[in-house]
Formats: structure tokens, C-alpha cells, sequence
């Protein structure tokens, strides 16, 4: 009997599936037709159809956060063209309440790189470009960083040289 209760703990949950009311787009995770995980109306809407270990939803009153399966806010999402930013190499971009960019896996929702980068773009082969000493700047309908100081970091945040071209 204990061999089946060891098993029966180390299975993976399975995952909860987005379902959107259509009367008031309101939406709650099911595990299963008639198993509400979380209900309606908890988060005013959500960016993870398929909700396996991470999901980001808009907590009102917070803005856009990674949580877990027992709802505990994991991180603050990076906005990126009015919605949490797009994954990129299997990390996305996370916010500090002060502004500073990190980034998190987006698969377990672990911060992997800890917010301290005045500007940040998303990974690509293998590297981020980060900046310091930075400030925004806009036209009205696009901003963009202006930085002192830029250069490259890999997964782990250590320095790398740029991509050759």
C-alpha cells in the first residue's frame, strides 16, 4: 500500500485548461469538465491556455504575474506590445516594483536571472543585450532605452561578447 500512495505523490498534476465565459470573457482554469480549479472572476483575464507548473494571468489591481498552481505571484510580467512580454529561448522577461528587468523560465516559472538590468531585450542566440544607466524615450507612439552602457550576458547572466555578424 505505501509503494502505491509513494506513486500516486510523485505523479504531475495534469494540467488545467483556460476556459473563457462568453457572455463577459471571464475567465477560470478546469482540470477536468465540472472541476473548477480556479474560478471565474479570480483574474480578469489570462495569457495560459494550457496551465501545467506557470500561468500568466492579469491580477486585478497588480497588473500581469506569473503564478503557480497554488496562485502564489511567482513575479512581475515585463509588458511588451499591451500583454505579458513573448518568450524567447524558454525565458521571458520579469519586472521589479521599481522598473528593474529580470528574466523567468517560462516553464516552471523560476527566476533564473533576478531583476537588476535598467534594459533588457529578449534572448536570442543564446544572449540578451542589457543595458545601465538608461532612460525611456518616446515619439508618442514608441519608446526605446537610451543607455550609457551596453552589453551582453548568456543564461547564467555572465558577460559574452556580441554575435558576430
Amino acid at each position: 500500500m505505501l509503494t502505491i500512495i509513494l506513486l500516486t505523490a510523485c505523479r504531475p498534476a495534469p494540467p488545467l485548461c483556460l476556459v473563457v465565459r462568453e457572455r463577459d470573457d471571464a475567465c477560470a482554469y478546469v482540470a477536468a469538465p465540472g472541476d473548477t480549479v480556479i474560478p471565474f472572476g479570480r483574474y480578469s483575464t489570462a495569457a495560459t491556455k494550457r496551465f501545467d507548473r506557470l500561468a500568466l494571468v492579469l491580477k486585478p489591481g497588480v497588473g500581469w504575474v506569473g503564478i503557480n498552481r497554488q496562485e502564489q505571484v511567482l513575479f512581475r510580467a515585463y509588458l511588451f506590445d499591451n500583454g505579458p512580454d513573448y518568450p524567447a529561448e524558454g525565458l521571458m522577461r520579469i519586472v521589479s516594483a521599481t522598473g528593474l528587468i529580470g528574466y523567468a523560465d517560462t516553464a516552471t516559472g523560476r527566476v533564473v536571472l533576478p531583476p537588476r538590468y535598467e534594459a533588457a531585450f529578449p534572448f536570442d542566440s543564446g544572449r540578451a543585450q542589457v543595458g545601465s544607466r538608461c532612460r525611456s524615450e518616446t515619439d508618442g507612439e514608441h519608446s526605446w532605452w537610451r543607455c550609457a552602457e551596453w552589453h551582453y550576458i548568456d543564461h547564467e547572466g555572465r558577460p559574452v561578447p556580441p554575435a558576430l555578424p
